[in-house]
């Protein structure tokens, strides 16, 4: 039995961190490429961290 059943040796079973054996390559990839930040969520970050660090600083941004 293997994971990725092309008849691969890749095991079944959990590893020590009982994870291992629950995300594959594919869920990997396909995860990271989900939590990547949109060119819409850049811009609004872009918007508010001068403000936010002048904020952090103690002082307000006019």
């Amino acid at each position: 039995m293997d994971k990725r059943g092309d008849g691969g040796d890749w095991p079944r079973d959990f590893g020590r961190d009982g994870v291992s054996g629950l995300v594959d390559h594919d869920r990997a990839m396909r995860a990271r490429d989900v939590s990547r930040p949109s060119a819409a969520d850049e811009d609004a970050a872009a918007a508010v961290i001068d403000d936010l660090i002048a904020r952090a600083s103690g002082r307000r941004r006019r």
